[in-house]
């Protein structure tokens, strides 16, 4: 396995010649549901917020989500609406954004907190402690210990897709430089966004979501 690893990541990973990814065949952006026996359910929505090869202040954006998954939607889709877990997570190299819930006893509600995610967002008073917290917070995600084969995994995930040192560097400091514009520039970013609805639930919960929806989720029985 170590032999085959190549010497050098891909010259064009990053910058201008990045634009090249969109160009890959990728699964159709449409929504999907899958009706399964379950009393629960599981809940996803996603899109590419940030273009392949896009510049833009990943660190900020990242402190940000962070605080959206375990503000907002940790007292939304948890505490109110019971679900095991739930939040939202930023891809800073793929660009790709996405909601979930895990073991949800809501579905369409959960869905229309996601809806609702970026004006939360918008309309929320960041005061400077709260910002602290959430760059702190941040940063603890960056320099948590990791295992022996967790620091392999990451070394070699940096290396295939090219991210140098002073790239790393870069994140940190939008990190430390996060603002509160920062957090409406994302929520303005989350806002135009389309978001592609991916759910497991039972029947009975599906046609329940689908009675309240304008457009009905397709929906493919597995089991």
């Amino acid at each position: 396995f170590a032999a085959r690893i190549p010497a050098a990541p891909a010259a064009d990973a990053h910058g201008e010649d990045a634009s090249k990814w969109s160009r890959l065949p990728l699964a159709p952006r449409e929504d999907e549901a899958y009706a399964i026996v379950s009393q629960v359910n599981y809940v996803a929505a996603g899109c590419r917020l940030f273009e392949p090869g896009e510049i833009a202040d990943f660190g900020a954006a990242s402190v940000a989500s962070r605080a959206l998954s375990l503000g907002y939607l940790w007292d939304n889709v948890r505490v109110a609406g019971g679900a095991y877990g739930g939040g939202c997570a930023l891809n800073p190299t793929s660009g790709g954004f996405a909601f979930s819930s895990y073991r949800d006893p809501n579905l369409q509600a959960t869905l229309d907190i996601y809806a609702a995610a970026a004006d939360a967002l918008s309309e929320s008073d960041i005061s400077a402690e709260a910002l602290e917290q959430a760059i702190v917070g941040m940063v603890g995600d960056l320099d948590k210990p990791l295992t022996p084969d967790q620091k392999g995994q990451r070394a070699l995930n940096w290396h295939l897709t090219g991210v140098t040192t002073a790239m790393r560097q870069e994140f940190r400091d939008q990190v430390l430089g996060c603002s509160p514009e920062a957090f409406r520039a994302f929520a303005e970013r989350l806002r135009k966004a389309k978001l592609s609805v991916s759910v497991f639930g039972s029947e009975e919960a599906l046609a329940a979501a689908n009675a309240k929806r304008e457009t009905p989720l397709p929906v493919k029985k597995i089991v």
